[in-house]
C-alpha cells in the first residue's frame, strides 16, 4: 500500500477537479485567474492599452502573488525534508477550505482584491506541493500540460504499444477528465448557487484534508511514512 498521500491518485484527481472549479469560478465572478497566469499576463497587458486599471492591477496582483507563492513552496519543501516534517502537505488543504469558506462570507465580498490574491498564492503553493501522481507529472491548476501529455503518450502508445506508454496516456486522460469535470460543474453550479459555489470547494478541501488526515495517521504510528 502506498504511503506518500501527496502522490495518492484520488488526491491528485480531486485537487485537479478543484482546480477546474477554482479557474472557472474565479474567471467568472472576479474576471482575474487565479491559477492560468498566462491568461492573467495577455488580458492585463490589453486592459493596461484600454486604461483599465483596477481590472489590470488585479490580474497583475494575482501573478505577483502566484510567484511567491511558488517561491514559498520551494522553501517549504526543502526546510520540510531537512527538519524531516513529512505531514505538511496537509496543512495546505486546510487552509485552502478556510480560504474559500472566507471568500464565502458576504463580510468579505467588497474585497475581492485580497480574495483573488490569496488563492492565487496557496494555489501555487498546492500546485508545486502536489506534482506527481504515482511517481509522473502533472499540473492540478491548469492543463495545458496534461493536454500535451495526452497527445504525446497517446502518439507514443499508438507507435509502440508498450504498458508504458498506455499507463501515461491513462494517466493524462483521467487528469483532463478531471479538470474539464471541474470546469463543468462550476458552471452548473455558478448558474444555481451563484457564490456559494466557494462553499462546496471548501467543503470539498476540508473533506479531503480530514481524509488525508487519518490516512497519515495510520502509516505515522506504523513508522511508514514517507516523504
Amino acid at each position: 500500500m502506498k504511503n506518500n498521500f501527496h502522490e495518492d491518485r484520488l488526491v491528485g484527481l480531486l485537487l485537479t477537479f478543484l482546480g477546474g472549479m477554482i479557474d472557472y469560478y474565479t474567471y467568472v465572478h472576479y474576471k482575474t485567474f487565479a491559477s492560468a497566469q498566462t491568461g492573467n499576463l495577455i488580458i492585463a497587458i490589453s486592459q493596461l492599452r484600454d486604461h483599465q486599471w483596477d481590472f489590470a492591477i488585479k490580474k497583475i496582483l494575482s501573478i505577483t502573488f502566484f510567484f511567491s507563492g511558488v517561491f514559498v513552496a520551494q522553501v517549504l519543501i526543502d526546510l520540510c525534508r531537512k527538519k524531516k516534517v513529512y505531514y505538511w502537505r496537509i496543512f495546505i488543504l486546510y487552509f485552502e477550505a478556510l480560504i474559500f469558506f472566507v471568500a464565502s462570507l458576504k463580510i468579505s465580498q467588497p474585497y475581492e482584491t485580497t480574495i483573488i490574491i490569496s488563492i492565487s498564492l496557496i494555489s501555487a503553493i498546492r500546485w508545486v506541493s502536489f506534482d506527481r501522481i504515482n511517481g509522473l507529472t502533472y499540473t492540478n491548476l491548469f492543463t495545458t500540460g496534461n493536454i500535451k501529455g495526452l497527445s504525446t503518450n497517446l502518439y507514443c502508445y499508438l507507435r509502440s504499444k508498450d504498458d508504458t506508454s498506455k499507463n501515461k496516456l491513462l494517466h493524462f486522460f483521467l487528469v483532463v477528465t478531471s479538470f474539464t469535470t471541474g470546469i463543468i460543474s462550476s458552471l452548473f453550479l455558478y448558474e444555481i448557487i451563484f457564490t456559494n459555489t466557494v462553499l462546496v470547494i471548501s467543503s470539498v478541501f476540508l473533506c479531503l484534508a480530514i481524509f488525508e488526515t487519518f490516512y497519515i495517521g495510520y502509516f505515522y504510528k506504523k513508522g511508514k511514512f514517507k516523504y
